[in-house]
């Protein structure tokens, strides 16, 4: 069996998804910029391994009353942000995840995460970086062959 097609296949895969995400990343990059011109922006992320994955963003005025509210979510690159209906007007302080019932779970997850976020940063601490899924699995795997100390 020849083993430079399947080498070169990879790469153009590779290449393909790169470029790809690149567009994904510029799409994040042009609605960050249109909310943040409107006011204050609080982002919530749901990472996803095999799952699908969700960023949520409420664009947010000064007394934390959200003027517009945009989401991102699946499992491929070729998600877009949309709007996300219902936020507008509200405190984000008062949002819940029954706020956004009819969306995907990890939307759902999302925005619970960009109200805490905002609510950790208008006290003046510090957002912690999610653990990704990788690092999740192998704190679950670490957990099971570890013994606990009491």
């Amino acid at each position: 069996m020849n083993f430079w097609p399947i080498v070169v296949a990879l790469g153009v895969a590779y290449i393909l998804q790169m470029g790809l995400a690149i567009i994904q990343m510029k799409s994040f990059t042009v609605t960050y910029g249109e909310l943040r011109r409107k006011g204050k922006v609080a982002i919530g992320i749901k990472k996803g391994a095999f799952s699908s994955g969700a960023i949520v963003m409420h664009c947010v005025d000064d007394a934390g009353d959200i003027l517009d509210s945009r989401r991102i979510s699946g499992v491929t690159v070729f998600s877009k942000f949309r709007v996300l209906p219902g936020f507008e007007g509200k405190n984000i302080r008062s949002t819940s995840a029954d706020d956004c019932r009819r969306q995907p779970k990890s939307v759902r997850r999302a925005t619970e995460t960009a109200r805490e976020n905002y609510i950790t940063i208008m006290a003046g601490g510090t957002v912690a970086e999610p653990e990704s899924p990788l690092g999740q699995l192998t704190t679950k795997i670490t957990s099971v062959f570890t013994k606990r100390k009491e």
